[in-house]
């Protein structure tokens, strides 16, 4: 996906800023969004937490 650099962006700036990983995750959830609004948000949650933490979020 074309959003995937700043997904990933995000979420890393902001851990790096000292965010928790539930803020930074909403972070790169609110750029996905943004950009693929058509996308259910399970399937953008689900895309977005493999992109950045590596694991599903329940």
């Amino acid at each position: 996906m074309c959003c995937r650099t700043a997904v990933e962006r995000a979420f890393s700036e902001m851990k790096a800023s000292g965010a928790p990983d539930r803020h930074a995750l909403e972070a790169a959830l609110i750029i996905h969004r943004f950009h693929h609004p058509e996308i259910p948000f399970d399937e953008a949650l689900t895309e977005v937490s493999r992109w950045t933490v590596g694991r599903l979020v329940h």
